[in-house]
């Protein structure tokens, strides 16, 4: 058998590319591992450092507890739900990896914007204004979350994690504006009147994020510069 130094080193990994190594869990076995699979044990775990907030939608209450780690609905909730028909939910007071962030629930996310994205499909999203925090007053390990619905798309699927980012914060004055775009343009002309120079996200009519340059002409105007043509909206904080 060669030595290891001798082999050649691949420069393009691939999901199913292989390495061997010990099972700690099955008396130190020696299997292969593929780099799918760490990739996913690394998401999953929370053991790369994140500044979003990861949970599993959990829609099953009824024939099973209600686990931490898991965003769900005070009774049983269907197998897919668009993000669009939430209004409330229960959050568990743990973010994977088992991590206390309750705290953040109330400051300083009450009043701020959040994004929710699918960790495995970021096409799947949804921007909402975080109203509201309660700890529930029956199981104590869950908070009570009302979220108001801006834009998105897509929807909550049982069994697959979610992120819980900050989009904008409430500085408590803070002002919003939303501009329509209706006719196709590669550059946006926006007047918002908020006296300050917001944060911009962009969004086409099937509401998929899309990215510009943002130029600020004063407190008052920006102007967004695009490499394709397109209509949709503009949510300026």
């Amino acid at each position: 058998m060669a030595r290891i130094s001798t082999y050649q080193i691949d420069e393009n990994i691939s999901g199913g590319d292989k390495w061997i190594g010990t099972d700690s869990s099955f008396k130190n076995a020696t299997k292969n591992f593929t780099a799918d699979k760490v990739a996913d044990y690394l998401n999953s775990s929370g053991v790369i450092q994140s500044q979003a907030l990861r949970y599993m939608y959990q829609a099953d209450i009824l024939s099973s507890v209600r686990y931490n780690n898991t965003i769900s609905f005070k009774t049983q909730g269907p197998s897919y739900i668009d993000f669009k028909d939430i209004e409330s939910f229960l959050l568990s007071t743990y973010a994977k990896p088992n991590k206390d962030v309750h705290t953040f629930y109330t400051d300083p996310l009450i009043g701020s914007n959040i994004l929710l994205t699918n960790a495995n499909n970021v096409s799947n999203w949804a921007i909402y204004s975080w109203d509201n925090s309660t700890q529930d007053p029956v199981e104590l390990l869950f908070y009570d979350i009302d979220v108001t619905f801006f834009s998105g798309t897509g929807g909550l699927v049982n069994g697959e994690d979610y992120l819980i980012s900050l989009l904008s914060l409430n500085l408590g004055d803070d002002k919003t504006f939303i501009y329509t775009q209706s006719s196709a343009s590669s550059v946006w002309n926006i007047t918002h009147n908020l006296d300050k120079y917001p944060s911009v996200s962009v969004v086409d009519t099937a509401n998929t994020v899309v990215y510009g340059d943002v130029n600020y002409i004063n407190a008052n105007e920006i102007t967004i510069t695009f490499t394709n043509t397109f209509s949709g909206k503009a949510f300026l904080n």
